[in-house]
């Protein structure tokens, strides 16, 4: 299990890399293609504009055009406040996680006995 989740993290790493320097050979190219007409840094200026605008004009409209949610009334957070409010009046904290670290603990300590 082990083996093939290493695996597949370094497949995701190299292709990564493959789409990063991808990216990068590509803007290079495109610097290196307007050099004769506007020059070495204009080059990379634009092509630099060009990788970088359209993601930042995009986020821009995506962040301003869309509608806020309304809260969200009920729910999950409605019966958690519940029953953290009647543990809280019904239970000492101090008992509840006691009661807790207790039950871990015989978990760990019975995990290797055998069952006879």
């Amino acid at each position: 299990m082990f083996a093939r989740l290493s695996a597949k993290l370094v497949f995701v790493a190299a292709a990564i890399a493959l789409v990063f320097f991808g990216i990068g050979l590509f803007g290079l190219a495109i610097a290196a293609a307007l050099t004769p007409y506007i020059g070495a840094a204009s080059g990379y200026a634009v092509a630099g504009a060009i990788f970088l605008l359209p993601p930042l004009l995009w986020a821009l409209i995506a962040s301003t055009s869309r509608p806020k949610k309304p809260p969200q009334e009920g729910g999950g957070r409605e019966l958690m406040n519940s029953i953290f409010t009647a543990l809280a009046r019904e239970t000492p904290w101090a008992a509840v996680v006691g009661a807790g670290l207790l039950g871990v603990t015989n978990l760990f300590l019975n995990r290797n006995k055998n069952k006879k």
